[in-house]
């Protein structure tokens, strides 16, 4: 029961935006930015060694990205045999596949030309949401298995689709699957990402960390360095990351940030603040992202010095070797580290010392 909830569930985000109109036939996911009533569409050419394709980019008037789509306008030829193939393919602004259209009474058909039923469509939909189908392993001629004594025809119209694709295929039309598939996750993807990239600013940035879709989220941070300068809506949105505590997600921010960003002094306190109120593990992350700064920030060190009292005796330790690394040296550091010894953890009370015996010779 629970699996059949579940399934539902799926379907109908899957299927968010699928309808018949007339003879129009369209299956969509949502994006990470919904069409709004003002946009214009520009045009990219692209060629992917293979073939030729101009992407099209609908944005708002302001030039915000909100999807890109190509008319693909081809044929599914084997065995001499060609059936033609005129569909419009979305792709979201991350690269994530959106969707299609079939204009104008165009419609997909299996074999002898049978018309795709609507749960076949369905299928096609879920298949070409799915990144990770090994559809891109297989050569066209491994799709279908044709006995040498019938007569050969697109799609394996008298013969069966292969058992290995059998689960990554629309039956009967496993080439139109293949092809499909292999446009949606091929070059034309790459391309669409870096046109994105070339947009992409802190407003950008912060409305695709808003996606509803993980696969977006995780698009944005892995680009994180893209921003020249982190302003305060940004910087927030960084540190609500680290509060959902996933850590895939904060490991892939903190590995995305640079090191020009980390010289911010209110990225560095903010940070610094989350000892404590994160994981241990993503706390543990932290401290070597700031070891990985060019500097601390005197704001940091000074608001480290107040709470030394209150840390645990690892988070202490690891403070020490953050103090090391960027050579700190400060009289009010050298007060208040005396004061914490003796320590209840002789392993945290002798690094305490082991730190004040090698630095208080030279501290400010």
């Amino acid at each position: 029961m629970i699996n059949s909830i579940k399934g539902l569930w799926i379907g109908i985000i899957l299927i968010l935006f699928c309808f018949e109109n007339g003879d129009d036939i369209r299956y969509f996911q949502s994006s990470t930015i919904p069409i709004g009533d003002s946009m214009d569409i520009i045009t990219v050419s692209i060629d992917d060694s293979q073939e030729s394709h101009e992407i099209f980019l609908r944005r708002t008037s302001s030039g915000t990205p909100l999807r890109y789509f190509i008319e693909l306008q081809t044929g599914i030829c084997f065995d001499n045999k060609c059936r033609p193939l005129d569909i419009v393919i979305y792709w979201n602004i991350t690269g994530r596949y959106l969707g299609f259209e079939l204009l104008d009474g165009e419609f997909l058909s299996k074999y002898d030309h049978t018309p795709f039923t609507e749960k076949e469509y369905e299928e096609l939909h879920h298949l070409l949401a799915d990144p990770f189908l090994p559809l891109g392993n297989f050569e066209f001629e491994e799709l279908v298995t044709i006995p040498d004594t019938v007569s050969h025809s697109v799609d394996g119209v008298s013969g069966a689709t292969a058992k290995d694709v059998l689960e990554y295929v629309v039956e009967g039309a496993a080439y139109t699957t293949h092809k499909l598939w292999n446009v949606v996750h091929g070059p034309i993807r790459e391309q669409v990402m870096r046109l994105t990239e070339s947009s992409f600013d802190p407003f950008l940035f912060r409305k695709i960390l808003q996606s509803t879709d993980q696969s977006d989220r995780t698009w944005a941070l892995e680009r994180v360095s893209l921003l020249s300068e982190l302003d305060d809506a940004v910087i927030e949105a960084l540190i609500g990351v680290f509060h959902e505590e996933e850590y895939f997600q904060s490991y892939l921010l903190l590995k995305s940030l640079s090191s020009h960003q980390l010289e911010s002094e209110d990225l560095q306190l903010k940070l610094f603040d989350l000892v404590g109120k994160v994981d241990q593990s993503i706390e543990n992350l932290i401290f070597d992202k700031l070891a990985d700064a060019s500097h601390l920030s005197p704001a940091v060190v000074d608001h480290s010095i107040s709470i030394l009292k209150d840390l645990t005796g690892a988070q202490l330790v690891r403070l020490l070797k953050l103090y090391s690394h960027h050579r700190v040296k400060k009289a009010e550091l050298l007060g208040e580290l005396s004061r914490i010894i003796p320590h209840e953890n002789k392993y945290v009370d002798n690094q305490v010392l082991q730190f004040l015996k090698k630095n208080s010779d030279s501290f400010d």
